[in-house]
């Protein structure tokens, strides 16, 4: 699949700075920087993608040599803001071609050194080897195995292919790469293992100072308030009932944090991707749990306090200043 990195692609016809990634908008023109890739049919099963608007390249484009072009959902987005781009023409380094169709996005790939997968035009390869890149030669190869358990099979049968092709005899002289998803997978998989354990001990010790935040506090209303415990307890309520009220206001405040951190969460979501240039989703089964959490943490920490109010003699209070 031929491809050439970051040539300039166009809303209108206008060219902008080779060297610039940045967004020009005027009252009739839009441009953009992005990734051009030469490729047939296949490539959107191989690669997972689907269109949500419009149609992605056949064979017929392939075999014409048609100037159609598919564009990322973030590439159209920033040609195209507020209109539907299927039908329009953009030009790709001065040559024009028509929108056939939209990705759906996908964010980042490991697979492409974490490039965003959104930021891309993607035409025939017919078309893309005769009028961008002046070259017929391959710069990559996707190759799908028929199942998980053909893969390592798929990966040997692909790398004696090329070599046989290449001429050449034994793997140590090879000019080439093959990469397999398993290999792939495995290293994303310890890497989000290492992150899950970073993550998980940095998030134990912010819930510690958090309890022991709530504990502190409990106690300090536990002492300020030992005249209305005393008399309280003085008109009857039980160590329990008293117990019982402190362990709720503790509840409350590790709510009340949880309920915070909830709504900075939400506000990331929506201002990071703006920043990062990435979609960010919540999970709302995560967001009850952080809730859940935040309260067990303000009743775990608020037992000493509210153990410690339900103990006081009622004597020892009322005579307390």
């Amino acid at each position: 699949m031929p491809s050439r990195p970051k040539p300039s692609a166009s809303a209108d016809g206008s060219k902008p700075a080779p060297s610039s990634r940045t967004l020009t908008r005027t009252l009739v023109s839009s441009s953009w920087t992005s990734t051009v890739n030469g490729t047939t049919p296949a490539w959107e099963t191989v690669r997972s993608r689907s269109v949500t608007q419009g149609r992605f390249i056949d064979d017929q484009d392939v075999t014409d040599g048609t100037a159609v072009a598919v564009l990322g959902s973030t590439t159209a987005s920033e040609l195209f803001s507020g209109t539907d781009p299927v039908g329009q023409t953009v030009k790709v380094d001065g040559v024009p071609f028509t929108v056939i169709g939209v990705l759906n996005s996908v964010g980042s790939s490991s697979t492409s050194t974490g490039s965003n997968q959104d930021d891309q035009v993607v035409v025939p390869i017919t078309t893309a080897t005769q009028r961008l890149f002046g070259s017929t030669s391959l710069s990559s190869i996707l190759v799908q195995a028929t199942s998980s358990t053909t893969l390592s099979a798929a990966y040997q049968e692909a790398d004696t292919e090329l070599l046989a092709l290449h001429g050449i005899s034994t793997s140590s002289n090879a000019d080439f790469t093959v990469t397999s998803e398993q290999s792939l997978v495995s290293t994303s998989t310890s890497v989000d293992r290492t992150l899950t354990i970073l993550l998980g001990g940095i998030a134990g010790i912010s819930l510690l100072v958090g309890g022991i935040g709530v504990m502190n506090i409990m106690l300090v209303s536990v002492t300020e308030r030992i005249r209305e415990i005393g008399l309280r307890k003085a008109l009857g309520a039980t160590p329990k009932l008293i117990r019982r009220q402190f362990l709720l206001e503790a509840s409350v405040l590790g709510l009340t944090g949880g309920a915070f951190g909830a709504l900075l969460a939400v506000l990331g979501t929506v201002l990071l991707p703006h920043a990062i240039g990435y979609p960010i989703s919540l999970s709302l089964t995560a967001s009850v749990g952080a809730l859940l959490v935040a309260i067990a943490i303000g009743v775990i920490f608020g037992v000493y306090p509210a153990s410690r109010a339900a103990r006081l003699a009622p004597i020892d209070a009322l005579r307390s200043e």
